[in-house]
């Protein structure tokens, strides 16, 4: 089978929700685990034809793509937790954002939520997202 028949499926469900710098670096791990498995359920390691070495080489592949696929979801988790732990000490306290258009807002966080990729703070009764950030004043450091 060659790599057009493989690389003219649907993609996985959880592909959609890729970065599109993914997209823009060559091969993804989606396409790449596709083509890994496609080679490997159509390889006889019986026959002559085919290195067992070789075989093997391509299962620890497989392998150490899948752990790196792992930890890879476990740092964008630990990303997003850490943001909104980050998000929620901001309550109460005055920063500085820039808004859509450039210009820099100040005022007191009122409200955090959730909704999307990554918290919206409250500032001034309007919702900015947590990356806007550029400055926090106030606070407490006796903890």
């Amino acid at each position: 089978m060659g790599i057009t028949g493989i690389a003219g499926t649907a993609a996985p469900a959880g592909a959609q929700n890729r970065e599109t710098t993914e997209h823009n670096t060559g091969l993804g791990s989606d396409l790449f685990l596709q083509l890994l498995v496609a080679q490997m359920r159509y390889q006889n390691p019986l026959s002559g034809e085919q290195d067992t070495g070789q075989m093997i080489t391509q299962l620890a592949l497989f392998t150490m793509l899948e752990q790196v696929v792992k930890v890879q979801r476990s740092l964008e988790n630990q990303g997003y937790a850490a943001d909104r732990s980050g998000a929620l000490n901001l309550l109460n306290r005055t920063v500085e954002l820039i808004d859509g258009e450039g210009v820099p807002v100040s005022g007191s966080v009122t409200a955090v939520s959730f909704a999307g990729a990554q918290p919206l703070l409250t500032v001034n009764g309007r919702e900015y997202p947590y990356s806007a950030l550029l400055k926090v004043e106030g606070g407490s450091d006796d903890g």
